[in-house]
């Protein structure tokens, strides 16, 4: 999901983007974040990742804190796998995750490691937690909350593509002027 939301992003020259799109694997990001900031300890390392793919890999952040890595962790809050929503149904219930208090596990981790968490509703806190990320002398975790179905254009025009690659399946979208999801309404056909 966060793949989709940068691609076409400019971006400066210096900047690495790494990711797996090919197969999708969620929980990829959290530890190749931890091996990227390891290979590259002068860089500075931003994570996104959702909160199901977080539930996946969440105990990398206990090897995050051991060996000091001061990464910026962005944790995409939409209520589970948007991914899975947008490519088998909005209400299929395996899509859902349990929910956790996300801002607690630092400190559940942590052991004492320096860390700053931040949860965030509103644009305007999503502004001043930027401005506190900008020089992070320690892990920085921000959860931001969206709207269960929030993702970018393109993951909502790519959900019934993978669904007709992966499954088989066809999806039409009702009431979605342009393929753009309005109501959250799925038909198989």
């Amino acid at each position: 999901t966060p793949l989709s939301g940068i691609t076409g992003t400019p971006l400066p020259d210096e900047v690495r983007v790494i990711s797996q799109p090919v197969w999708g694997s969620i929980g990829y990001t959290l530890p190749a974040t931890l091996g990227s900031a390891l290979a590259a300890p002068e860089r500075r390392h931003l994570l996104f990742i959702g909160d199901g793919s977080l539930q996946v890999t969440v105990q990398e952040l206990s090897t995050l804190f051991r060996y000091g890595v001061h990464a910026v962790i962005f944790l995409l809050n939409n209520d589970g796998y948007t991914i899975e929503r947008l490519i088998l149904g909005e209400e299929s219930e395996y899509n859902d995750v349990q929910p956790w208090r996300y801002s607690d596990l630092c400190g559940v981790f942590a052991n004492g490691a320096p860390f700053r968490t931040f949860r965030v509703e509103t644009p305007e806190e999503l502004e001043s937690a930027l401005r506190d990320c900008e020089t992070p002398k320690e892990c920085m975790f921000v959860e931001v909350v969206l709207p269960r179905m929030d993702a970018p254009p393109l993951l909502k025009a790519l959900g019934p593509v993978f669904a007709r690659q992966d499954y088989g399946i066809k999806w039409e979208m009702e009431g979605y002027p342009g393929g753009q999801p309005a109501s959250g309404v799925f038909n198989r056909k």
